[in-house]
């Protein structure tokens, strides 16, 4: 099937059709997009889309469309021809189709009806885009994509673009969303996990954009926003680390159903908000509500914690007797007394937050643990190297009412 796949889509892509007067067809239309915070170069493109369970039906942002139009209108004028590829975005990405698009045309409205019926087959075979193998690797479509649009591909000396359009919750390792807590880790965590595997894509040099991330069809929950912005800066920095020079992150949303009769994907857990009940013991997890910056007693977003802790610091302004007991707790890194140390100095930042909130500091108490807890996850994997989404579980500051 994958490679009858493959024949289809370049044959919709060589074959094309001339698209009605001044539309560039197969779904590609001309303005109202807005910009790339990227430039997009004269060069080979590579398009990774998911036709996939989980994630909206495949079509491209209208940034993108305009991208590529202007992509193909100046290679016309450098007298190049750019390579397009697509990659099928599954558990087993594949490219499913390239061609070269080139005109001879010997006037400029012939060359916009080249570039017109070459865009219309293109729309219709990455509109048509179907998964074939179950889950999803997104990591393997990037590299892939990168390895297509890349110098030492088929773009030659020219490095190229990468669209990448997914909802980015891979499911098959070494990215698999289905570990908990991986969705919350630090990025640089993640992106540090993924080099001393030497997992990073591959993308030296090209420009790389990301489009709809974090945008889910049923059955998979939808993400917080705070969710779908941790999403975006880890692929930020995963492009980042593998050498793109350049990430653009394109926020039109995309939505729908899913395709139908295409392999299964897993449902990514989404963890909910912490439920604060102050009156009971609560767990406040690293995440971008209250969590830190890796090794530090740093809020990721000290507003966002401020919001999380007001209800608690309300609860102690309402009785006298009432008192907070702060215990913080950390992955299994570094020597057991800067474990201790550093869950220390993060439960004093959540209580210093309290004070700020109006909460009486002498009925605040706080200790550190470090690793050693009841609950801990084991976050250290077999070769010795941080398992970056149980260490992620493992970070807490645990508020318990003593009073």
């Amino acid at each position: 099937m994958p490679l009858l796949l493959a024949v289809v889509l370049t044959v919709v892509l060589v074959a094309g059709c001339s698209s009605d007067e001044g539309g560039a067809g197969g779904g590609f239309a001309g303005g109202g997009g807005g910009a790339l915070s990227c430039p997009v170069p004269v060069g080979p493109m590579a398009f990774a889309v998911s036709g996939r369970a989980n994630s909206p039906e495949p079509g491209l942002p209208q940034a993108v469309q305009d991208a590529t139009v202007s992509t193909l209108t100046r290679a016309v004028d450098e007298d190049y021809q750019p390579r397009i590829t697509l990659i099928n975005v599954d558990g087993r990405p594949v490219s499913a189709g390239s061609d070269t698009f080139a005109s001879d045309a010997g006037n400029g409205i012939a060359a916009e009806d080249d570039r017109n019926a070459f865009l219309n087959g293109l729309g219709e075979a990455l509109t048509g885009l179907r998964a074939q193998t179950p889950e999803v690797d997104v990591l393997g479509a990037l590299d892939l994509a990168g390895r297509s649009a890349g110098t030492g591909g088929q773009g030659g000396n020219r490095p190229g673009t990468v669209v990448l359009v997914d909802s980015g919750l891979s499911t098959v390792a070494p990215l698999d969303f289905r570990q908990r807590g991986l969705l919350d880790a630090p990025p640089a965590e993640t992106v540090e996990a993924l080099r001393a595997n030497d997992a990073l894509p591959g993308l030296q040099g090209v420009t790389v954009v990301l489009a709809g991330l974090g945008d889910v069809a049923e059955p998979q929950p939808a993400l917080s926003p705070a969710q779908r912005s941790s999403l975006v800066a880890l692929w930020t920095a995963i492009a980042e680390a593998g050498g793109a020079s350049c990430v653009a992150v394109v926020d039109e949303p995309r939505g729908g159903d899913a395709p139908s009769d295409v392999p299964p994907v897993s449902v990514v857990d989404v963890p909910p908000p912490p439920t604060i009940t102050p009156g009971q013991t609560t767990t406040l997890p690293d995440d971008n509500s209250v969590g830190f910056q890796p090794d530090t007693a740093q809020f990721r977003d000290r507003n966002a914690a401020a919001a999380v802790l007001t209800p608690f610091a309300q609860f102690l302004t309402e009785s006298p007797s009432r008192r907070l007991a702060l215990t913080g707790t950390s992955a299994r890194a570094g020597t057991p007394q800067g474990q201790v140390d550093l869950s220390t100095r993060r439960a004093e930042a959540v209580k210093a937050l309290l004070v700020e909130l109006g909460a009486p500091a002498d009925r605040i108490s706080t200790r550190g643990v470090g690793s050693q807890f009841p609950g801990y996850v084991d976050d250290v994997g077999p070769d010795g190297r941080q398992l970056p989404g149980p260490a992620s579980q493992n970070r807490t500051v645990i508020v318990e009412p003593t009073g």
